[in-house]
């Protein structure tokens, strides 16, 4: 009579893990770049209404009467912030806590910048020189 037992055997273990090894090895980096993917199609789609309310700023005659724009800086903590200063412009109120905004401004072109708090080095950059 022979007995047998119920149960898997370590071989059957070990390809158990090692199957799952590699499933986890290709899911995660995959899941992260998701992720970040769509921080930086957050950031992007943040940008615009940013865009649109400095150009708006600017139509407004903000500069020296002449056409010319006065070279600003908006940062976050600064004298002159977004949300605080003469822009007054606020961020959508999910992404709020989510990025940090800047605006650096000449005379003929601006930079926007937005920086995941979380992810410094995740940071999106519009730079546009204006006509």
């Amino acid at each position: 009579m022979l007995h047998q037992t119920k149960g898997f055997t370590l071989i059957e273990l070990m390809i158990a893990i090692a199957i799952l090894t590699v499933v986890v090895g290709i899911a995660i980096p995959a899941y992260n770049g998701f992720v970040r993917e769509s921080r930086i199609n957050a950031a992007t789609a943040n940008i615009e209404p940013l865009r649109i309310a400095l150009e708006d700023y600017w139509l407004d005659d903000h500069g020296d009467g002449y056409g010319v724009r006065n070279p600003e800086v908006w940062i976050p903590g600064g004298v002159n912030t977004l949300t605080t200063g003469s822009l007054a412009w606020q961020p959508d109120p999910g992404d709020k806590n989510m990025f940090s905004y800047s605006v650096t401004s000449t005379a003929n072109s601006y930079s926007i910048s937005v920086t995941h708090i979380l992810e410094p080095d995740a940071t999106q950059v519009f730079n546009k020189v204006l006509p």
